[in-house]
């Protein structure tokens, strides 16, 4: 990783706009103005960045990015896993940001304006990866995550990565995927661009009860 400037950071050779970025800038210029905490990059991002790296996906396999924000997880995972990837958000206004994430890496990613109640079945066809970073902040977040959970388990989404700080909505979701759909929480750690660590969510199909 280069050093971080006030504008620009980088981690696994994808560029990270700040807040201060003159990109950024013009995208506020332009009332582009992220409603849903969707105002930068969350530090559990690079963490989920660093697990993608040593446990990738297969090539060329769809993620989708629930909750993407600036979309810069959407982004590694095009690029440097070679992915194909959906970048999903409820608030319209943070897509833009997305988008510019993509432009300024090089690379192309979908993007879809949907909430976690309105993803159904069609929209999780294909798909191998379902993850997401930072998305349950709110307790009515919770019921919302742990639905749309088991309709991509019963869609053939392979995997759910749910990444979080630790906040008590994400222990309950954590309780009740452990409980009833075999996952588990896992601890990791990231030393750039800032050291942190964040809990992560994991459930796969293959290890569901039957």
């Amino acid at each position: 990783m280069s050093a971080p400037s006030a504008n620009l950071l980088t981690k696994h050779n994808i560029n990270i706009l700040t807040p201060n970025s003159p990109e950024v800038l013009a995208l506020e210029k332009q009332q582009y103005s992220p409603a849903i905490h969707g105002d930068q990059v969350w530090s559990s991002t690079y963490v989920v960045m660093d697990y993608l790296l040593t446990n990738p996906p297969p090539p060329q396999s769809q993620l989708m990015d629930i909750g993407c924000g600036w979309g810069l997880l959407s982004v590694f995972a095009a690029k440097e896993l070679e992915l194909n990837v959906i970048a999903v958000d409820a608030d319209p206004n943070v897509l833009p940001y997305a988008s510019l994430h993509a432009d300024i890496n090089h690379t192309h990613i979908q993007t879809q304006q949907l909430e976690f109640d309105d993803i159904e079945a069609h929209h999780l066809e294909g798909i191998h990866t379902l993850i997401g970073v930072d998305i349950c902040f709110w307790d009515k977040l919770q019921p919302s995550l742990y639905h749309l959970i088991k309709r991509a388990l019963e869609a053939g989404v392979e995997q759910i990565i749910i990444a979080d700080p630790g906040r008590g909505p994400f222990h309950d979701l954590s309780d009740r995927c452990e409980a009833h759909l075999n996952g588990r929480v896992e601890i990791h750690h990231c030393q750039e661009p800032i050291q942190d660590s964040a809990e992560l969510l994991i459930i796969e199909k293959d290890l569901l009860p039957y």
